[in-house]
């Protein structure tokens, strides 16, 4: 089960049920009921919670030595990779996009496929990913490369290990680090639309891609 951390008036442990899945909700209290916090985050752990959404990242530390953890956001970006192309950059028609691969080869097919759909070249990086290569070649007819062009944008599949000159969709770990998406779905009032809830949502098998859409992207670089 997902925990839900919030700040409220009071401080409880409940059980809610957001967009159709169950949650294990913590509110904040205010005052003398935030000592109280740490015996719930105990309560949330021992009933098997490891991952949960936060509503901000005030309690993300405290809620670590429990061994819960916010919930990961990667396949949520990888399910919309094509809106958030369409935000940061909707022609890509004969143009080269990047593809950093990083550790994860499965994350990195993913974006590929939707790329090579979209743009005439896909340079890969680091060098050596022949593997990929030729996958796209075989699959999609994609000569991985330049084209002697630079890249119009570029996927970051791991961790970022530097600046992107252009625009830049990071699908890593610490892509909610680097980069803040909004998004619109209906059905999920009075609870806040963040992207953590989402990924929840989707993971849980809740709800499907298709009924959620991106707003914006905005880099916290």
């Amino acid at each position: 089960m997902y925990g839900y951390i919030r700040q409220g008036q009071q401080a409880a442990l409940t059980r809610e049920v957001i967009g159709g899945v169950p949650f294990r909700v913590l509110t904040v209290g205010r005052g003398w009921q935030r000592l109280h916090v740490r015996r719930l985050l105990r309560c949330l752990a021992r009933q098997g919670v490891r991952t949960a959404v936060f509503e901000d990242a005030a309690w993300q530390a405290a809620a670590a030595r429990y061994g819960i953890r916010p919930v990961p956001v990667r396949a949520l970006r990888l399910a919309k990779l094509e809106e958030l192309l369409d935000c940061l950059c909707p022609a890509l028609s004969g143009k080269t996009v990047r593809l950093c691969a990083g550790e994860d080869g499965g994350t990195a097919r993913q974006a590929a496929q939707v790329l090579a759909k979209r743009a005439r070249y896909i340079e890969l990086a680091p060098p050596g990913q022949t593997a990929l290569a030729q996958w796209l070649l075989a699959r999609y007819g994609v000569a991985a490369g330049s084209g002697g062009q630079p890249p119009a944008a570029t996927v970051w599949c791991g961790t970022a290990d530097r600046a992107s000159a252009g625009p830049a969709i990071y699908l890593g770990e610490d892509c909610a680090a680097r980069q803040e998406v909004r998004y619109e779905a209906a059905g999920l009032a009075p609870w806040p639309v963040s992207e953590q809830l989402l990924a929840a949502l989707l993971a849980a098998d809740g709800w499907e891609a298709s009924e959620i859409h991106v707003v914006s992207v905005v880099s916290r670089a």
